[in-house]
Formats: C-alpha cells, sequence, structure tokens
C-alpha cells in the first residue's frame, strides 16, 4: 500500500510538472545568462538555471495574493517583469516583499506617541511620493514615525 502511494504521487508530481512547462526560448535565454556568467562554473550554471526556471514557473500560476487588490497586484507584477525580464527569482522575491509591506501598511493605521493627522499626512505623502513601491513606503513612513517619537520623548 506504502508502495502504491508513493508511486501514485510521483506520477502525479509528473503530471503536474508536465502540465507545466517552461517556454524552450525563456530556458535557452536563462541558460545563455548563465553560462555567460559563469562560463567555467557548470554546479553554478546548473544551481542558477534550475532556481530560475522554477521561479518562472512559480511566477506563471500566481495569479493573486490574499489581502493585495487584484489591479495592485498586476501593476506589481507588470513593474518588476519589465525591470527584470529574465531574472525571474528577483521577480519572485520582490513581488512577494511588495506583497507584504502592502498588506503591512493598509494595517498599519497608527503609531503611539505619533498625533493622527501626522501619521495619516505621512502615509498619504509617501503613497503618492512612490505609488507602487510599498517597501519605499513602509521604510520612510516607519522611520519617519520613529524620528518623531524620539523627538518628541
Amino acid at each position: 500500500m506504502k508502495t502504491l502511494c508513493v508511486a501514485l504521487v510521483l506520477v502525479i508530481g509528473i503530471s503536474v510538472a508536465s502540465a507545466q512547462s517552461v517556454p524552450s526560448s525563456v530556458e535557452q535565454r536563462i541558460r545563455q545568462i548563465y553560462a555567460q556568467k559563469y562560463p567555467d562554473d557548470f554546479s553554478m550554471q546548473k544551481t542558477l538555471v534550475e532556481n530560475q526556471l522554477d521561479c518562472y514557473l512559480f511566477l506563471q500560476q500566481w495569479t493573486a495574493e490574499q489581502g493585495v487588490p487584484e489591479d495592485i497586484f498586476k501593476k506589481i507584477r507588470e513593474i518588476y517583469a519589465t525591470k527584470y525580464p529574465y531574472d525571474y527569482s528577483m521577480q519572485k522575491t520582490l513581488v512577494e516583499n511588495q506583497c507584504e509591506c502592502y498588506r503591512f501598511l493598509q494595517s498599519y493605521r497608527s503609531a503611539e506617541g505619533v498625533p493622527q493627522n501626522v501619521f495619516d499626512n505621512l502615509k498619504r505623502k509617501y503613497a503618492a511620493k512612490y505609488p507602487y513601491d510599498f517597501s519605499m513606503q513602509k521604510t520612510l513612513v516607519e522611520n519617519q514615525v520613529e524620528s518623531y517619537s524620539e523627538l518628541n520623548k
């Protein structure tokens, strides 16, 4: 029975893997990038190519993110796909970070010791200045809150 279960899991895994495949043009480009970058380090090439292919497949099926409106999620994805066209690992990492920061900012509604109007103005200011860079907004708002608190002890 145990052998049957293992075999079934393998068959399902292979079916899913073959259902999701990387276009040969994308794979060739990824291989070319790392062959040029690490011409004599085949282990590094293999590791990085496999990582990029895994991230490519992940990004293909990642169509929504909980707690992030669809239009914002799509815009974030578009920004990093444009900025890092063949670096799927970078795209994945940065989109994950932006989504995490977006959710944080949505829940960050006040700061102890900071008047609400000051806090709201900081959030508005950085949202306007960095509209789809939630990581930057988070960093700047947190820094300003910390500085305000230090100045008003």
